[in-house]
């Protein structure tokens, strides 16, 4: 996944690059909202979970998590490309 986010993803899009566990966590440019991303990923037919929901005090809305550990190789690079398409929607909106 780190890879194909290398790859796909704008630079100004930071993640983790997690040694073990099941997710990758994703922070946008500030102006970026993963719920509105999220629009527009489901119109590039793939999902993900927005940050939001992970954070007790002070939500940030430019964060969003993804499952690595539940798809073959294929899928995720396919979903990250398409996850990428919609991140450069948003980001020259």
């Amino acid at each position: 996944m780190v890879d194909a986010i290398e790859s796909q993803f704008p630079p100004e899009v930071e993640y983790t690059k997690p040694e073990g566990g099941m997710f990758l966590w994703v922070t946008l440019p500030n102006d970026i909202s993963s719920l509105e991303l999220f629009e527009l990923a489901l119109g590039e037919k793939v999902a993900f979970v927005p940050g939001e929901a992970f954070y007790v005090n002070n939500p940030q809305s430019n964060t969003l998590r993804l499952n690595f550990s539940n798809s073959n190789h294929e899928k995720i690079t396919e979903g990250i490309k398409r996850l990428g398409i919609a991140i450069e929607k948003l980001m020259n909106h």
